[in-house]
């Protein structure tokens, strides 16, 4: 089971190229974090499903029961491992353990 079995609401999907590891970023417009993540993966060509929680806060009470009332945004989901609140850094190693620059 992934996140985006758990959380699936309506998502944006970045009409970008595919790689084999299924990315996702959850978070909020108004969040510098969230935006920088989404900002490098579009400029890496990284595709990914983004959920913005503002518009589908169901979706934030399923990832804060996941996250067993810790959770800390943005989450990003990359190849069956949730990132709470990752510096780009951690993203960039995520991403690389499946052979995927950023």
């Amino acid at each position: 089971m992934t996140i985006l079995d758990v959380v699936n609401p309506p998502r944006t999907r970045r009409s970008l190229p595919a790689q084999t590891v299924p990315v996702a970023v959850y978070g909020n417009r108004w969040c510098g974090l969230t935006q920088m993540i989404r900002r490098a993966l579009d400029r890496a060509g990284v595709a990914y499903d983004y959920v913005d929680l503002d518009a589908y806060p169901e979706a934030e009470r399923k990832l804060d029961l996941v996250a067993r009332g810790a959770l800390r945004t943005p989450v990003v989901y990359v190849g069956g491992r949730w990132l709470m609140e990752p510096t780009l850094r951690e993203v960039q190693l995520e991403l690389a353990r499946h052979g995927v620059r950023l």
